[in-house]
């Protein structure tokens, strides 16, 4: 099993983007979330450092929003919603994968801690990357055979033949173009893909 830590910047139509990154000082956690069978979402969220008529205004406001109640709470509020847009619940959902709650948002982003076999990390990351989702592997934790490997297996897959068709070298085989054709995806997507990678990368080799 591995334990990773995931950065992941919430699409702007989620309701939480504008909302924390309009309050960089304020403090938010998802204390829990789950699919609705409809294909909503449902949830509830503490909210630190931000006046509950304020919130309350946000809430009321938000097109992403169906419903939504704002409860007062010791040192701030709590929201309980119900979103339209469950983009990421709908990526953990398809991958099989539970969160661990709660979680931090802060500036648009949030960080999810998991404890997951690695194939099911991949997926997740193969998921968010069809929604367009934006994320970075933050940190990896040793599994039980005490190896530790920073990328996912589609980044790697990815990084593979990336170099493989000659984008590495200097000066450079292929470009960016040449690469998506060949593993089959849009180029955008490649392009973060390898990003990740090589972040992701860099990153093991200067904590190690």
């Amino acid at each position: 099993m591995t334990r990773a830590t995931l950065a992941i910047t919430l699409p702007d139509e989620m309701w939480l983007a504008p909302v924390t990154r309009e309050n960089p000082d304020a403090t938010f956690r998802v204390l829990s979330a789950l699919p609705a069978e409809d294909g909503a979402g449902v949830g509830l969220v503490e909210a630190r450092g931000i006046p509950s008529d304020e919130m309350a205004a946000v809430v009321a406001s938000s097109d992403a929003l169906r419903d939504g109640d704002v409860l007062p709470a010791e040192d701030g509020v709590l929201v309980q919603f119900e979103t339209r847009t469950p983009t990421l619940l709908s990526a953990t959902r398809s991958a099989k994968l539970p969160l661990d709650f709660p979680f931090e948002v802060s500036d648009g982003v949030a960080r999810w801690t998991l404890t997951a076999t690695h194939e099911r990390l991949s997926r997740l990351g193969d998921e968010l990357d069809a929604r367009g989702v934006d994320y970075r592997l933050e940190r990896v934790d040793a599994d039980a055979t005490g190896e530790r490997d920073p990328l996912t297996d589609r980044q790697r897959d990815v990084l593979e033949a990336a170099a493989a068709a000659g984008y590495y070298d200097e000066p450079r085989a292929c470009s960016l173009t040449d690469v998506a054709e060949d593993v089959g995806l849009a180029k955008s997507t490649v392009s973060g893909i390898l990003h990740r990678a090589e972040r992701a990368l860099v990153h093991a080799h200067l904590d190690s």
